[in-house]
């Protein structure tokens, strides 16, 4: 055991800003369980020496300090687009809640990396920056594979384009958020892109059609 090992516990835990959530859980479970029994265990040493020299070593400091210096306005950007769409599927909770609510928060670069540079983030973000398919004021009808309850609201009448972006809830292809307003209804329905289709007139609504529809 080494003497100093406490010390070195309580020194890494005031260095909070540097470690993860994780980590400083680990802390404080090592130094609990140091106090209650005098001793850990040659594997606890062994993960807690890995702590200190990457996230807490000189080296790891000035890496650190690169990455806050570098992480700019598009770096913030993109994880807030990911943040959003981790709260909503239940993953990165702790750290995406941050992002959302804390500012001035920067994430390490593992934690950035890990989370807005894997398979799903990467189609999340395609669907958020892609050029919208339908502009807004545009009529469009639901495909056969959108929401069973939107498809019976709208029936074959149109739906106006009313707006379309905001927070990606889905890595699916085509999942940028859409809001439109079926002819004759007061309320807009939320959906995605994937959903929708250009409205074509049928011969048997055409005259309603151009008849009652104000553009």
């Amino acid at each position: 055991m080494h003497p100093d090992i406490l010390e070195r516990i309580i020194a890494a835990r005031e260095k909070s800003e540097l470690l993860s959530d994780w980590d400083k859980g680990y802390l404080e479970s090592l130094e609990e369980q140091f106090n209650k029994r005098g001793r850990l265990s040659p594997r606890q040493i062994e993960i807690f020496a890995r702590i200190e020299e990457e996230k807490l070593s000189t080296e790891a400091q000035d890496e650190r300090q690169k990455w806050n210096d570098n992480y700019d306005a598009e770096k913030r950007r993109v994880a807030k687009v990911c943040a959003n769409y981790y709260l909503d599927a239940g993953y990165f909770t702790s750290l995406a809640t941050r992002i959302v609510e804390e500012p001035e928060f920067i994430p390490s670069e593992k934690a950035w990396k890990k989370m807005c540079e894997n398979k799903y983030a990467k189609k999340v973000l395609a669907n958020h920056d892609n050029p919208s398919k339908y502009e807004i004021g545009s009529l469009v009808a639901f495909r056969a594979t959108a929401d069973w309850a939107h498809r019976m609201l709208a029936g074959d009448k149109p739906c106006v384009v009313i707006s379309s972006g905001g927070i990606i809830k889905s890595a699916a292809k085509g999942a940028k958020p859409y809001k439109v307003l079926p002819y004759g209804l007061a309320k807009p329905i939320e959906c995605e892109e994937r959903h929708l289709k250009t409205y074509k007139k049928s011969k048997k609504n055409k005259k309603v059609v151009d008849k009652d529809i104000p553009f």
